[in-house]
């Protein structure tokens, strides 16, 4: 149960969906991607009301689209027009990733997204490659809407035709950090936010900006969570089997604001969080998300591992409006 039920919305995601081909070794197949893809695991855990703002060309596959269709989610921000974005992501042993595009959709601004959609609670604003406007973020403040930013696709750019990434620097990002909710980024991405050499340093410049809270994702390793002038770790939880890191760190922010929604409490939703994208690992592409009682079976073994006991001291100690769901 969420806090702002007189709402249209509880969530809405903006951003691309895309065609991703993934390469691991001398495996490579296609699969449905972009943070709206991901977005899928909302329904799955039991939010009712998220709907998703993005652009697609008249290639997308039809069976993406029922997909999509069929998940839970609200598509009447899904537009259908130019072409689509296309990566190709090639993965090492390790997960490490190098990552080219190949086609990019047109940009989204304000005028893109549905007038019903500005009633929400949380909108998720996580851009692929440089195509949402930062004025949505304004726009989604005037309006009393809470914002959670990745900041991914502010922070890397390509040349016109060429399908080289590189980093770029938000430029006005200083203009819009105090409208920012929430901020996930990969340590990489934070120091290129921030134009900082160490991500601890990049973390307090952010906060300083005015950015609250600070999901910090390390893949493999798990995240950070640096809130309330601490940095707290985020272990994570293992698989049972490792298909495809693809969609883990879209899977760990929306998972984040689905629990987050429901509790209140930043430390408990970041493990919930990276139970939720321990199992976006064990499949391929963005199916088969888990339900909220699998998620919440699997965090609460791992807690139970007598290793891990301080972290449950740890969460039990968290401050909340609500107690918590241990």
């Amino acid at each position: 149960m969420t806090t702002m039920m007189n709402k249209q919305f509880e969530l809405v995601i903006v951003g691309h969906l895309t065609i991703d081909i993934i390469k691991f070794g001398e495996q490579e197949r296609r699969e449905l991607g972009g943070p709206p893809a991901y977005a899928m695991v909302g329904p799955a855990l039991g939010l009712k009301k998220i709907g998703i703002v993005s652009r697609v060309g008249k290639e997308f596959p039809q069976e993406y689209y029922n997909l999509l269709a069929t998940s839970g989610l609200n598509l009447d921000g899904l537009m259908q027009n130019g072409e689509t974005t296309q990566f190709t992501n090639i993965y090492s042993e390790d997960g490490e990733r190098t990552q080219r595009v190949d086609a990019v959709a047109g940009g989204l601004t304000c005028n893109d997204i549905p007038a019903t959609y500005w009633d929400t609670e949380w909108m998720h604003i996580s851009p692929v490659i440089g195509e949402i406007e930062s004025s949505i973020i304004t726009e989604a403040k005037k309006r009393d809407v809470k914002v959670s930013v990745d900041v991914q696709g502010f922070v890397r750019a390509r040349q016109a035709q060429d399908t080289q990434i590189f980093g770029c620097k938000w430029k006005d990002f200083s203009v819009h950090a105090t409208m920012i909710d929430i901020l996930k980024a990969d340590i990489q991405e934070l120091c290129q936010l921030a134009q900082k050499s160490n991500f601890q340093a990049a973390a307090e410049a952010v906060h300083q900006m005015g950015v609250p809270l600070i999901l910090i994702t390390r893949g493999y390793k798990g995240a950070f969570l640096s809130h309330n002038e601490t940095l707290l770790k985020i272990p994570a939880i293992p698989p049972q089997s490792i298909v495809d890191h693809t969609g883990s760190g879209d899977v760990f922010a929306i998972s984040f604001l689905v629990e987050y929604l429901r509790t209140h409490r930043p430390l408990w939703s970041a493990f919930f969080a990276a139970a939720g994208a321990s199992f976006n690992i064990e499949t391929p592409g963005p199916s088969r998300f888990p339900k909220f009682d699998k998620v919440m079976e699997r965090l609460r073994n791992f807690l139970a591992l007598s290793k891990n006991h301080h972290y449950t001291d740890l969460l039990l100690s968290e401050q909340g409006p609500f107690d918590c769901p241990l």
